[in-house]
This record gives C-alpha cells, structure tokens and sequence, in this order.
C-alpha cells in the first residue's frame, strides 16, 4: 500500500470566500483519509469584514457553492440571499439605447447546469460561509491575528503572529488577499501588489426611493467614456439597487477620498460630500433616468481602489502555497469569485489525488493545471478595464459602437465558461519516477 502523505494540521490564513472555501473542500475530500483532520483559519480582523459591495456569481460559481453547501445556507437567508440575474444589460449613458447583454442562461431560457447568475452583497456570502464552516467540526475560525512571517522546518511550518503568538502546521495556505501577509512576507517578497489606476465608487440605494422607470430587469452595466456604471437588484425581494461606479482615480488623489476608522465627523462628511460630487460630475449628464436619480441622491459612496498582483511570481514555497487573490488578484470581474472557488476545489482534488506524494509535486500539479488559465484571464481582465478609463467623446463614441461586436464576438467563449466545473475536471494521476512522460505532457494530450 501507497504512503500517504496528507497533512494533518492545515493552517489557512485569511477568513475570505478563498480561505472558507477552501477549508470546506478540504474537509471534504481529505477527511476520509484522514479522519483527524484539523483545519484552522486565522483572520487578522477581530469580526467578519463588512468591507465591499455586492458580487456577481456567475454559473460556475454557484454551482461550486452548491458542491460545497453553501448555496443551501445563502438561501435560507431569503431576501438577503441576494437576487438572480438572467442576463446583465448593457446601456449606453449617454443615449440611454441598449447596446447589447451577457447572458446567464441558455436559448431555452435554463441555466448552465443548472444555474443561473445571482447578485448578493458580500458581506451576506461570507457570513453563510462563515456559518457552514462554524457547523463543520474539523474547522476553527481564530480571530484577530495578522501574520508578521514565517519559517519552514522539513516536517512542518511555523506561522508568526504580530501578537506573538504562533501556529504550528504541516502544511500553510496563504488565502489573506491582494495584500496578502503571507506572499509579502514570505512566499514572495518581490510581489507587492499595486494599484492599477482604477477604483469602484459604491452605494445601495432603496428602490423606492426612484420615482423613474427602473430601466434594467435585475442588472445592467451603464457604459460611458468616463467609465461604467453596474446598477443591479442585490436582495430577492428588489427593495435594493446596488450602484458601483469603475472609474480612473488618480493615486495622489485617494487618501483625500478614503474612509479610516476613527475619522471625526466633520473629515467623514466632507468626504462623503466629494465622493458625491464625483459621481455627478461624472454621470449626471446621463440620458437614463434612474441613473439621473441614483447619483443625485444622497448615497453614501464608499471609494474601493482596485489593486493587482503582477503575474509571473512565486506561488509556493516547500509547505506553503498561495490562492486565490494572494496569489493572482487581478482587476475584478465577474468571474471573480469562480475563480477563487475554483482553486479551493482544484487544490483539494489534486491534494488527495497526489496523497503519496511530496507536497511539492502536489503545488507542481497545482500549478500546471492553473497557472495558463489565470494569467489568460488576467490579459483578458487588462483589455475589459482599459475600457474604463477616461476617453474622448469620439474614443467613447467607438466603444459604444464596437461593444455588440465584442459581446457577440466572445459569446461562444463565455458560454463555455459556465459550463467549467472544478469538481469534473481530469487531474493528472502521479507518474512514477521511472515514466517518461511528464505532466506537463499529459495535460497537453487531455486539455480539451
């Protein structure tokens, strides 16, 4: 019989879609081999963050959520659950005319395996997380630690903490996002993320509290040539419109726009007042009622600037590994999330199905199957949000004309890509050392 080699003691850093995603596939397909599993995930926040807006899950996402249990949980929240989404509309701002969408389901209507897209605020998908992990007995959530380092011995991983406190595991999952501590001050020193040019300006908005025509049926991206506007239902019961605004942002110009805590009223206000002013001065002008009345209300925007991790570094040491946004942050879309489930599932397959092998042919494995795929969809993220930077009237005049084009254009493309299902995919079976052929070969025979 095969030696296996599974850890034991799992340390996952980060308490995000990535990081709970991935203790809930571990625990899944690794408890059967190791039925004294412990997975623990450190959270530098002392509470479950607030931060960030409602997320689009496209088909692949949701049906990793349900693979994983957690589309169960977010719909016992009812309203909060968030709001399904058949197709997002695409709008000219200036003209107000339709300019094509992205569609969700198929020419009969269904979704792809089942599924169809949803708009939920993020806050409501982490805390449905939070509570399957919480309910899962192999799993502890820890926290108020933020990771200062860390070392390796040949038989383990040490974690230091900026209480000073430790973790001891045998293997690390770095899951702490763009700015990831685990990256930065371990696995790659050399990759610090940076700010890519672009911020969101978000809001939520009653829907009572427009008078006008909603003009979209549950999401629409507004285009203009000085970026776009998502207006999108993100509860079941429509009562709220999420608003978020992709523009260019200078970087000298976001400490003037950023909330801290522990800001005085009067610095909260006059920030709230700009942000304001920013809209309007951006959108007002549009030909889209709604919109007119969104950004000439009194929302409070909350400025979110896009940062990225530049491809090409490091995502493994010989016990720790990086996924998710600690390890490719690229400028947000709306595969977002289905990327980050993507890797949880992946990595777990590939752990058990590599059981009598060294972690690191396990992270080779991983890597092979992932890296092509992430750094094409991060080409393809630059190209989407190059389109959202300021631009002349004739330069946005042309990207209204063209986009049917490009829609109709990467139909096929995005169609197929609903259809990607982690759980499915072949994982290469461990070649003995005396096989000539390499991974890499037999992932260039079986890609479809």
């Amino acid at each position: 019989m095969d030696t296996i080699h599974l850890p034991r003691d799992i340390i996952i850093v980060g308490a995000g879609i990535a990081g709970i995603a991935c203790a809930l596939a571990l625990s899944h397909e690794v408890s059967p081999y190791v039925p004294d599993l412990k997975i623990k995930i450190y959270e530098r926040h002392d509470i479950l963050s607030t931060s960030g807006g409602a997320i689009n899950l496209t088909p692949v996402a949701q049906r990793h959520l349900a693979q994983l249990g957690v589309l169960e949980e977010l719909d016992r929240m009812g309203s909060e659950g968030g709001a399904e989404v058949d197709a997002i509309s695409l709008y000219s701002i200036r003209s107000g005319r339709s300019i094509g969408s992205i569609g969700f389901v198929d020419h009969h209507g269904n979704g792809y395996g089942g599924f169809k897209g949803r708009r939920v605020m993020r806050i409501v998908l982490s805390m449905a997380m939070l509570t399957l992990a919480e309910r899962t007995p192999n799993i502890e959530l820890i926290f108020g630690k933020k990771v200062v380092g860390g070392e390796e011995t040949e038989s383990n991983a040490v974690v230091h903490f900026k209480d000073g406190t430790k973790a001891v595991g045998d293997l690390v999952i770095g899951c702490d996002g763009v700015h990831s501590a685990v990256r930065t001050s371990w696995v790659d020193p050399g990759s610090p993320s940076e700010y890519t040019g672009i911020s969101f300006l978000q809001a939520t908005v009653p829907t009572d509290s427009i008078s006008s025509r909603i003009h979209f049926r549950s999401s629409a991206l507004n285009i203009s040539r000085h970026g776009s506007m998502l207006t999108s239902y993100c509860d079941r019961d429509r009562e709220q419109i999420f608003a978020a605004a992709t523009v260019q942002f200078s970087q000298d110009d976001l400490s003037y726009y950023r909330m801290e805590p522990g800001q005085d009223w009067a610095t909260q206000h006059r920030i709230k007042c700009a942000l304001r002013r920013e809209i309007r001065d951006r959108f007002s002008k549009t030909a889209i009622p709604c919109i007119r009345e969104i950004v000439n209300s009194e929302a409070d925007w909350m400025l979110y600037p896009v940062h990225q991790v530049p491809p090409g570094g490091k995502w493994s040491t010989n016990r720790v590994i990086l996924l998710g946004d600690a390890a490719h942050a690229m400028p947000p879309r709306d595969e977002s999330a289905a990327y980050a489930l993507d890797d949880a599932i992946l990595f777990a397959r590939i752990l058990v199905r590599y059981r009598s092998e060294p972690l690191s042919e396990v992270f080779d494995a991983y890597e092979s199957m992932r890296r092509d795929t992430i750094e094409n969809a991060f080409k393809e993220s630059h190209r989407m949000w190059d389109r959202n930077r300021d631009m002349g009237m004739l330069e946005g005049r042309l990207k209204e004309w063209l986009m049917p084009f490009y829609l109709r254009s990467n139909r096929d493309k995005r169609e197929a890509a609903w259809e990607f299902d982690a759980a499915k995919i072949t994982i290469p079976t461990p070649a003995p050392s005396e096989d000539l052929v390499s991974l890499n070969s037999f992932l260039k025979e079986h890609t479809a």
